[in-house]
Formats: structure tokens, C-alpha cells, sequence
């Protein structure tokens, strides 16, 4: 089945949307933004990027990012641009030195965890 097209993707929606009934634990998110998600994570070093900041403490600058996974620095600036975009990943900009802090969308996360968990 082609989910582009329409009478396809209809009944494919209304398919899942019957199988999870009122608790749909990803309501909030559609399955396009999840689709997206996940085609973000397959790429092989933004999925690392995340699963390093999934086992991270805290908001840690792209340095300390670049430092803890040894890639080249416009690598993981462009990796979590991509990450950042699809709101896997959290910013945080310090008011007195305007560094900008990355860390894990924990709302996100278990969203996804709950679709997987279903």
C-alpha cells in the first residue's frame, strides 16, 4: 500500500486510529510529525548525536558535544540543527554568555516511547 496516496492513507489512519482508540498515547503527535522524527534519527550520526545526549547529564554545549564524540564541529552543529528541528532536542541559551545548551526532548522522547510500547 501507497500511503501517498489519499483513499490509502485515509484508511491506513483510520486503521491505527481504531486500534488505539481514546488511548492513543501519541494524540499529540501526529503520524507524520512521527514519520519525520524518525526519519531523522535514521540518519547514522544524528541517531549517535541523540543517544549520546539521551545518556548525558543536563544541557551540555555543541563543544562539550563535539568533545564526548569526537566528530568535526560543523558535523554535529548540522546534526543537531536537524535534531533540533524536528524538537528531539531541547536549547537552552544562557542569558550571561548566550552559549546555547543542548539536551534530549524528554516530552518527545516519551511519546515515542509510548508509540513503540503500544
Amino acid at each position: 500500500m501507497d500511503p501517498s496516496r489519499p483513499l490509502a492513507k485515509r484508511r491506513l489512519l483510520q486503521a491505527i486510529e481504531n486500534a488505539f482508540g481514546a488511548d492513543d498515547p501519541i494524540r499529540n503527535l501526529s503520524l507524520a510529525e512521527l514519520q519525520k522524527k524518525l526519519v531523522a534519527l535514521a540518519q547514522e550520526k544524528r541517531f549517535l548525536t541523540f543517544a549520546f545526549l539521551m545518556r548525558a547529564m543536563g544541557h551540555l554545549t555543541s563543544q562539550e558535544i563535539v568533545t564526548a564524540i569526537r566528530d568535526q564541529l560543523s558535523n554535529v552543529l548540522r546534526n543537531l540543527h536537524a535534531l533540533v528541528a524536528e524538537r528531539l532536542i531541547a536549547v537552552q541559551q544562557d542569558d550571561e554568555t548566550g552559549i546555547y545548551r543542548y539536551a534530549v526532548n524528554g516530552d518527545i522522547v516519551r511519546q515515542l516511547a509510548a508509540f513503540f510500547s503500544v
